[in-house]
């Protein structure tokens, strides 16, 4: 398997090329520190970079995911064991602009599946109705909605500290959160549905009449968009990197069994490309 360490400009076009039609891109046997891993993320962008517990101090862009505990009983990484509802990373702040998300396996765990479904699939499946429809549809973001964690609702998981890292619940105006459904990729300009599920509480038509009955719409466009043809599943092994797009997917993670998985995250944009 080529090491991504090798990739020349060109192969790192291609791969982004790849990961926004597929959604996704795996590259198996890999072999990287968390420096190297930032390294390879800034030959297609700028890179994300953060102070909170699960960011290493020497390598800022990385965020530890894992149900590891340290010598303190403290959680080294994000959401623990937790099962993850459907969602994309960092879509719904205000100036989002870290459009892929790196997961890089140093400690696998064959129970735990990762879920993607390709928003531009989806949209691509409508019918020539249901799509004028859609696109004549703002949606509204509230991530102190009644669907905002990523959790299931019956879960005991208190959380620890996610919430220090998501954009408040002051940041998230009628005037400012408002977003099309429809958009359109800006780097090959296909059309996704935009359906960021936790944090959506309330849907529009162009000319600013509130649809009546949310939960309705909710529901429909959800059936419609949420399918297993649409979707690929992904069991990491040590040494895999996952990229996918957050803007034509979202994604969602079944539990944790061993909590000593661990993956490295990554976030950036495709800003040396477009």
């Amino acid at each position: 398997m080529k090491q991504i360490l090798d990739y020349t400009q060109t192969d790192f076009k291609d791969l982004v090329t790849k990961i926004v039609k597929d959604g996704q891109v795996v590259l198996h046997e890999q072999n990287l520190t968390q420096q190297e891993l930032t390294k390879v993320c800034e030959k297609m962008g700028n890179v994300e970079t953060n102070d909170y517990f699960m960011n290493p101090k020497d390598a800022p862009a990385i965020s530890i995911v894992s149900g590891q505990l340290d010598k303190d009983k403290k959680p080294i990484g994000m959401f623990r064991d937790q099962e993850l509802q459907w969602h994309a990373n960092g879509t719904g702040r205000h100036e989002f602009r870290e459009i892929c998300v790196g997961l890089y396996c140093v400690y696998e765990c064959v129970d735990t599946v990762l879920s993607i479904n390709n928003n531009c699939n989806a949209f691509a499946g409508l019918s020539h109705e249901k799509k004028e429809f859609y696109r004549n549809i703002d949606v509204r973001l509230d991530n102190s909605g009644p669907r905002a964690r990523l959790w299931p609702k019956d879960s005991d998981y208190e959380g620890v500290g996610e919430d220090t890292f998501r954009v408040g619940q002051e940041h998230y105006q009628e005037t400012v959160d408002r977003r099309p459904l429809v958009e359109k990729h800006p780097f090959d300009g296909r059309e996704y549905l935009y359906f960021m599920v936790p944090y959506i509480v309330k849907a529009f038509t162009k000319d600013g009449t509130e649809i009546e009955d949310f939960e309705d719409f909710y529901n429909t466009l959800w059936n419609d968009m949420i399918k297993s043809k649409y979707q690929y599943h992904h069991v990491f092994k040590v040494g895999d990197l996952l990229f996918m797009d957050q803007l034509n997917t979202i994604h969602r993670r079944s539990p944790i069994k061993d909590k000593d998985r661990q993956l490295w995250r990554t976030a950036f944009d495709y800003s040396n490309f477009i």
